[in-house]
């Protein structure tokens, strides 16, 4: 059975990381192209994301940790395929 609350963890960190890919990648593709302004605007955004990132990231671990969600298994169904 998976844990609903790991699971909404799960999707905040997999949303706040497909941000981060996303500005990094813009970034990247303007760096040298870009006015300067932007540059900076784009270093911001990207800063921000790496923040949410981080928090949604020890967030998830911080669940794992206190839950012992190691899996979307419980630790029954997990001894059953064992």
């Amino acid at each position: 059975m998976a844990c609903v609350k790991r699971s909404g963890l799960e999707k905040r960190h997999d949303q706040a990381g497909a941000r981060f890919d996303s500005i990094r990648k813009r970034l990247h593709e303007r760096i040298g192209i870009c006015p300067k302004e932007e540059f900076l605007m784009l270093n911001d955004d990207l800063e921000r994301a790496s923040k949410v990132l981080d928090a949604a990231r020890a967030a998830l671990d911080q669940h794992i940790r206190q839950h012992c969600c190691l899996t979307h298994e419980t630790a029954g169904d997990a001894a059953e395929n064992t």
